[in-house]
């Protein structure tokens, strides 16, 4: 489990260091700078509980959605959330999307949001809690005009709120790995582009055969539910770009671990 999260951590710093290095990018409504491997990073806050199978749905489209911010003990049900990006790379952000000067956006009076769940606990080693990803889920929503501005400790209330507007992207947790306990720590994950507007899929689907992006966040438990929390996300580098930055025979052994399960 060290090795593993030892090479996203590498990889993760290798791209958080790297520079605006192209025009920028726009699909789906959204513009953002790509940073010098052509993808994308950003950050995003959230807040997050466990929660009953019974809290999703599927819609006609066969896209999983939450129905109501309801939870149950920590570690009993599957760990699920809303959020919303803040900024994607340093330069634009929510701040600037509804206007506040000297802010640069990164849609035009817009915001992305987004739910996730599914992430079963499978087992707790050491300080380490493992996850079961099969059933798991992220969908991103395209909302505009903006009716969720923030994340509070009060978001599970309106978890239709945050899944309101047109589906930007899906994705899938390839990896979800927390270190820590069930009641908060820190985590990294891989994912996959499942589906999404034909534009997004094109700019995010990155890589054949293994994850497209990998974040990184931290969270604790007050009670049932986390408060705001924050964390990263960055596209993964194709492997010779990781081999490239530095990594070398780690790089190219923790790659089999970016592997879509």
């Amino acid at each position: 489990m060290k090795y593993v999260t030892s090479f996203i951590g590498a990889a993760a710093l290798a791209v958080a260091s790297y520079s605006v290095d192209a025009s920028p990018v726009t699909a789906g409504g959204v513009t953002w700078d790509p940073i010098s491997n052509g993808g994308i990073a950003g950050s995003f806050n959230f807040q997050q509980w466990y929660a009953d199978p019974s809290s999703y749905t599927v819609d006609i489209n066969g896209i999983t959605r939450l129905v109501d911010g309801n939870a149950v003990t920590p570690g009993a049900g599957l760990l699920s959330g809303v959020g919303l990006f803040d900024q994607i790379f340093d330069s634009r952000t929510l701040l600037g999307n509804i206007g506040i000067p000297g802010e640069f956006s990164y849609c035009t009076s817009c915001v992305l949001t987004f739910a996730f769940g599914g992430l079963a606990v499978s087992g707790v080693s050491g300080g380490s809690v493992i996850f079961d990803t099969t059933n798991s889920w992220l969908n991103i929503y395209y909302q505009s005009p903006v009716s969720v501005f923030s994340v509070t400790s009060n978001s599970y209330l309106n978890v239709n709120g945050f899944q309101s507007g047109n589906l930007w992207a899906s994705l899938k947790f390839d990896n979800f790995w927390l270190d820590g306990s069930i009641l908060g720590g820190f985590v990294q994950s891989t994912l996959s582009v499942t589906g999404g507007l034909p534009g997004v899929v094109s700019e995010l689907d990155r890589n054949t055969g293994m994850s497209d992006l990998f974040l990184q966040g931290s969270a604790e438990f007050s009670g049932i539910r986390t408060g705001s929390a924050n964390g990263q996300f960055a596209s993964i580098p194709e492997p010779a770009s990781i081999a490239l930055l530095g990594l070398g025979l780690l790089g190219l052994a923790g790659t089999r671990r970016f592997m879509k399960k």
